[in-house]
């Protein structure tokens, strides 16, 4: 009797030894995959690396400034920029161009490290946002929603490196990017003129923004 109940003690313990080593074995797999960078954030780095990067950077700040601040009259208007020009100005300007304009920029955004961030067309729709921190490629899915002249941002995925994370995590940082684009959709000019964001959308491999150029108040 003693015999069957010191084998059977000793199944038990090789059975929770083997549940523990599975556990451990699924940890450590988890947090292999999230060190592991995606295919999209190395293609967008090399990009924002390349030997030009700089001077592709200073022209797509100049190009986009003339957009915005160009004499239009009362009907929308369109531009469309390329991931890639973005994430290159990104890397290159980001940091210097938010201490210089740091009153036009809520502080929220002003404070996050988007030096290390890239942006590509994930599909049809949606727009993929990755960000470095401390050797970790976190990233989220954002998918358009709303109506033109009332639009918003709904994160439909996310996670860190190839580790998807929980949707619920996901709802709690739409939420936070809710917030975040409260104040973004119109951008005042030093002329007294208003630019307002009326749609936006994520087609062709560009980021395609719809606004209105409004006149001074008088």
């Amino acid at each position: 009797m003693a015999g069957r109940v010191s084998r059977s003690s000793r199944r038990r313990g090789l059975l929770l030894m083997a549940a523990g080593v599975v556990v451990l074995a699924g940890g450590l797999g988890a947090i292999a995959l999230t060190q592991v960078k995606p295919e999209a954030w190395l293609r967008a780095r090399s990009i924002a690396s390349l030997p030009d990067a700089d001077s592709r950077a200073a022209s797509f700040e100049k190009a986009l400034a003339a957009a915005i601040h160009q004499v239009r009259g009362p009907e929308p208007w369109a531009v469309a920029i390329d991931p890639a020009d973005l994430n290159g100005w990104l890397a290159q300007r980001w940091r210097p161009w938010a201490e210089f304009a740091r009153d036009a920029i809520p502080d929220d955004l002003r404070s996050q490290p988007l030096e290390h961030a890239a942006l590509a067309i994930d599909r049809e729709g949606s727009l993929l946002v990755m960000l470095s921190r401390q050797g970790r490629i976190d990233w989220c899915r954002l998918e358009v929603v709303g109506e033109p002249g009332a639009i918003g941002l709904e994160v439909t995925r996310m996670g860190a490196g190839a580790l998807p994370l929980p949707t619920i995590v996901a709802g709690g940082l739409a939420g936070d990017l809710a917030h975040l684009g409260e104040g973004l959709p119109t951008m005042n000019l030093s002329d007294g003129r208003s630019v307002r964001l009326l749609d936006l959308a994520f087609q062709d491999g560009s980021i395609v923004l719809q606004c209105r150029t409004d006149p001074a108040a008088p």
